[in-house]
């Protein structure tokens, strides 16, 4: 098994931009994992993020990460995969992770470079309103901080927002706002989202539902809801503005 990239940023700068070896679903993966905390989840728990659908939504995550990785290998990119010692099949998937065994889960966890790359090339997926701080383990923040950043990150994954939006629609859920019709152009499709799941429930393996945890909510809403620790609820707020 590969603990670290066998390929340089520069490398995945260049197979990020060229369109015959990253394709939609590969790139929408990648960003999926970037946007968990440390760049790492499981394939279930980044397919229950992409609302891919069916009994086993992780499958075609693999399958999609296999051909990527062959694409890479056919490229003539400098990449060997390390063989499994249970059944003696290619990992495919080490190409862009490393991985190991968490309880029932097996995470899979971006390369740094890789993280870097999809960074320098403004492709992480992650949606940053210009009041908002990323998510860097070197600011000193506390673990409530660092949780509460985390969550931000989901609610500004592109893959959670588009589940979510694409469920609830853009109106906020509290007021009713819909910015594309007050503000024209410049406003349409502009919503923030809103996590439902408490911080002191969220732990290392916790999975996300877009449609379940996320709600469409306007900035003015959104701080109110944060006004309370734990936030106030959709309802509650309601309740204060009728």
């Amino acid at each position: 098994m590969h603990t670290k990239s066998q390929l340089s940023v520069d490398q995945w700068i260049e197979i990020l931009l060229n369109e015959e070896i990253t394709k939609p679903f590969g790139l929408e993966i990648l960003q999926t994992i970037y946007a968990f905390e440390n760049h790492s989840a499981a394939a279930s728990q980044a397919a229950a993020i992409m609302g891919i659908p069916g009994e086993k939504p992780w499958s075609q995550l693999n399958l999609e990460i296999w051909r990527y990785a062959d694409r890479i290998k056919k490229h003539e990119y400098p990449i060997q995969f390390s063989i499994r010692e249970d059944n003696n099949k290619e990992r495919f998937w080490d190409t862009f992770f490393s991985s190991e065994a968490e309880g029932n889960l097996f995470p899979w966890k971006l390369y740094d470079e890789l993280a870097e790359a999809l960074e320098k090339t403004e492709l992480t997926g992650v949606v940053q309103f210009p009041e908002e701080i990323p998510l860097d383990e070197g600011l000193g923040l506390t673990e409530g901080a660092k949780k509460t950043i985390v969550v931000n990150v989901y609610e500004r994954s592109s893959q959670a927002r588009n589940a979510c939006i694409k469920h609830w629609g853009t109106d906020c859920c509290v007021c009713g706002i819909d910015f594309g019709s007050k503000y024209g152009e410049i406003g349409k499709g502009f919503i923030h989202i809103h996590h439902l799941t408490p911080l002191s429930s969220i732990e290392k393996d916790y999975e996300i539902n877009p449609i379940e945890d996320l709600r469409p909510v306007c900035p003015n809403c959104h701080a109110m809801l944060h006004k309370e620790n734990p936030p106030l609820s959709i309802e509650a707020l309601k309740n204060l503005i009728n």
